[in-house]
């Protein structure tokens, strides 16, 4: 996959992707997986016990094999980096897995933000026209992308209950955020489980981001879905009154592997989730096997599984770069990004394996605006780097596009609590709109975009053919 980073200086706005680090600075950045020893994960054959494993493992010195799901027989080893190959061939030679593979970095997936302007809190009171419910949120006439998919005309007809819980596999979450704190469950914190750091190191700079959000980005999706609405501050979520699961997944500078994502949905599949929302990617690749299976097994459980397609595309040059995984996946909702001018975002990737399009704002400046959500309380990687400071922020992204889906299924269970994963599927895939340009189903925006009054009132869930 061919990264399409973008720096670009405008005046009193800085746009950055998260990855692009100025690598000639002293920063000592924490990669997962980055020291001598290499993860390896390994689906056990069915008619291979405990016993026998536990020998092999004897036999060549391997002192630290962990399942990571004992339904599904998958297991993580980790291994000097020079004993990868001989290992993985005994274990294969020895008829033991069904595959032995090694981990996959994942990340983040590459974002822009800005902070908010003076003249735009100034002219707050003409931005927002609703035909249906205005919240009393301070900074709803900011949030184009909710008057975009018809939020306005859903909140008349729920804003979510707290007994549906959506799973944020993310960087983390404030956990103090004053327009977050009340929908949240307590953080899952799987580097940490996982014995991962999460500090960031830079001159003077030594700051343990363990247990919160050490970039931003996993509160700013969080916030897309629930922050509390109608609370007289802040920004409106658009499933505003439902349970949040923070599952802390990528330290400070975004960086995870399939590894950890694997276990963090294993986590959310043990909370009994009905939706799963991850923002984060990567290639396909040898080392997502282990991923692949635990996607399915959601699936399998009813979770409504949302992911973010990447934003690795400059579609103003002609370059449109494939859908990540696990956005990839059959059966998982892969959402693409449209601007506030109702036409694909210039970063969007794309593929066959879209489904359908949420707003994520700009990444050309010629686009419009971004999203507007809610951004750490405390300075953070970005805070420290860019100067993005909270407690609201600018992002956009496929990322910002993906928790619109997620809420949107989450308000479809608040209203029809009996509806499977399934049904609340379709129901949002049938009722897209098209865009401009659009005609019918395209690689571009799938189904079209999210309408998400349409999808709380639609009475069937086949309104269009809709194929998985």
């Amino acid at each position: 996959m061919n990264k399409f980073l973008l720096a670009l200086v405008i005046p009193s706005v800085t746009l950055f992707s998260c990855n692009n680090i100025n690598t000639n600075t002293n920063l000592n950045k924490k990669v997962i997986n980055s020291n001598n020893n290499q993860t390896l994960l390994l689906k056990i054959k069915p008619n291979v016990n405990q016993e026998r494993i536990n020998i092999f493992n004897k036999q060549f010195g391997v002192t630290n094999f962990n399942y990571i799901s004992k339904d599904l027989k998958i297991a993580e080893i980790k291994t000097d980096s020079k004993n990868v190959e001989s290992l993985k061939k005994e274990y294969l030679d020895r008829n033991i897995v069904e595959y032995i593979e090694k981990d996959s970095k994942m990340s983040v997936l590459d974002y822009q933000a800005e902070n908010i302007s003076d003249t735009e809190r100034k002219n707050l009171s003409i931005k927002a026209t609703t035909t249906g419910a205005r919240p009393n949120d301070t900074f709803f006439p900011l949030q184009w992308n909710m008057q975009s998919i018809d939020a306005d005309k859903a909140w008349t007809l729920t804003t979510g209950n707290s007994s549906v819980t959506v799973a944020v596999i993310d960087s983390g979450v404030d956990p103090d955020h004053p327009d977050l704190q009340e929908n949240l469950l307590p953080l899952i914190d799987m580097l940490a489980d996982t014995g991962e750091v999460d500090n960031y190191f830079f001159g003077n700079i030594d700051v343990d981001y363990s247990g919160k959000d050490g970039n931003g980005h996993g509160t700013h999706v969080t916030g897309v879905i629930g922050a509390l609405i109608n609370n007289q501050k802040g920004v409106s979520g658009l499933a505003g009154n439902v349970k949040i699961l923070p599952i802390k997944a990528a330290n400070f500078s975004g960086g995870t592997s399939a590894s950890i994502i694997t276990k963090s949905i294993i986590k959310a599949i043990e909370n009994k989730v009905r939706v799963i929302n991850i923002s984060i990617g990567g290639e396909r690749s040898e080392g997502t096997k282990a991923l692949k299976e635990a996607v399915d097994l959601a699936l399998e459980k009813g979770i409504v599984f949302v992911s973010a397609t990447g934003n690795e595309s400059s579609r103003s040059k002609g370059i449109i770069t494939d859908v990540t995984v696990p956005a990839g996946y059959e059966g998982v909702i892969s959402v693409a990004a449209v601007t506030e001018k109702d036409r694909v975002a210039n970063y969007s990737n794309g593929g066959p394996e879209v489904e359908i399009a949420a707003p994520g704002g700009a990444g050309l400046q010629s686009e419009g605006s971004k999203i507007y959500s809610t951004w750490p309380t405390y300075k953070t990687f970005e805070g420290y780097r860019a100067g993005i400071i909270g407690p609201y922020a600018y992002l956009s992204g496929t990322s910002m596009s993906c928790p619109h889906i997620s809420a949107a299924a989450a308000l479809l269970f608040s209203r029809y609590p009996s509806m499977t994963g399934q049904q609340a599927r379709i129901r949002i895939l049938s009722t897209a709109k098209e865009i401009i340009g659009q005609k019918g189903f395209n690689s571009d925006v799938g189904y079209g975009k999210l309408n998400v009054y349409d999808a709380l009132i639609q009475g069937s869930h086949d309104k269009k053919e809709i194929t998985n």
